[in-house]
């Protein structure tokens, strides 16, 4: 925990700084209960930028590859990521982050899986959808603007640009249909669209200050 804690100081301290990181809506996540904050996924400060989020400790729920990053990978180990990988070992990661919402806590899934090599949201998977159902947790949707142009996918070190972090109001979800395709597609679909909707609002008030 103190090494989460001295990483989140830092990496806060360092965003407003150099990014004028700006983070809204935070009073919408629960202080208390099982909760899973969803965020497109195009930069490699994400992991981050959603621990910022709230004081409650975040674990994550990321792709193996990115666990095994050669210069944020220390830093998500240290935060008690669950990697997840495409060959066979999902059911692990699902098993551990399940246990960690019956405990209570919070974790953080990208559920477009991978990083985005665009800047634009992918489809989301299910499986955000499906724990939240299982565990008993609300879905907290999160949109993340302008990260993409700071730290994408393939670049070596950050570059300029400011971060907007914007938290929308829980999606509840019904435990009694947590084997319900479609209903887990539709919770899904729903989370996404939110952050999607929010993701364009800010690019287009960004085109419009220039």
């Amino acid at each position: 925990m103190p090494v989460y804690r001295l990483l989140r100081f830092f990496f806060g301290v360092y965003l407003r700084m150099f990014h004028l990181l700006r983070i809204k809506g935070t009073k919408r996540i629960p202080a208390t209960g099982p909760v899973i904050l969803c965020a497109n996924h195009s930069s490699y400060f994400d992991s981050m930028l959603l621990a910022l989020c709230t004081r409650r400790r975040v674990h994550f729920l990321i792709h193996q590859s990115f666990y095994h990053h050669p210069l944020l990978g220390w830093f998500v180990r240290k935060c008690g990521a669950i990697p997840v990988t495409q060959h066979g070992s999902d059911k692990e990661a699902m098993s551990r982050a399940l246990a960690i919402l019956k405990e209570g806590g919070v974790l953080g899934i990208f559920p477009e899986g991978r990083l985005t090599r665009t800047g634009q949201p992918n489809e989301g998977k299910p499986g955000a959808a499906l724990l939240a159902a299982a565990g008993g947790a609300v879905v907290v949707p999160v949109t993340i603007s302008g990260a993409f142009a700071v730290y994408p996918k393939g670049r070596k070190r950050p570059g300029a640009g400011t971060i907007l972090v914007e938290v929308h109001p829980p999606v509840g979800t019904d435990r009694a249909r947590r084997k319900d395709k479609a209903y887990l597609r539709g919770v899904t679909d729903h989370v996404m669209g939110r952050i999607s909707r929010r993701l364009a609002a800010h690019a287009r008030k960004r085109r419009e200050r220039r």
